[in-house]
């Protein structure tokens, strides 16, 4: 498969899905985004964006593959470098399952410095 940057025409190295990969049809789309994850910034922040509000959003009826199936994904296809595709998908699913939800948001500015 060829995988194209984000806004561009410039296309990367094809990748491939090694034996068992089986994709839901439905799934294709976002399956062929998640391949791009290692080289392009857009699609990276994408999935981070994805995890982050994996929790908070409902998704039913969006064709996604869902952070279970993440570290499967990446094991099942090519990467130029597998071990930072494997640190891309390890962190994500990391972040979109994890149980400890934080009570408040994290500050955006010094703002909490000068409340305390």
């Amino acid at each position: 498969m060829t995988v194209t940057w984000s806004g561009t025409d410039e296309r990367v190295a094809a990748l491939s899905c090694r034996a068992g990969c089986r994709v839901d049809p439905a799934l294709r789309r976002h399956h062929d985004r998640l391949l791009a994850v290692e080289s392009d910034v857009d699609e990276l922040l994408e999935l981070i964006e994805l995890a982050v509000t994996w929790g908070e959003l409902s998704y039913g009826g969006v064709n996604v593959v869902p952070p279970g199936q993440w570290l499967e994904f990446a094991a099942r296809h090519e990467w130029r470098d597998p071990d930072r595709a494997a640190r891309i998908f390890s962190v994500a699913t990391d972040i979109a399952l994890r149980t400890g939800r934080r009570e408040t948001p994290y500050p955006l500015t010094d703002e909490v410095a000068t409340t305390s």
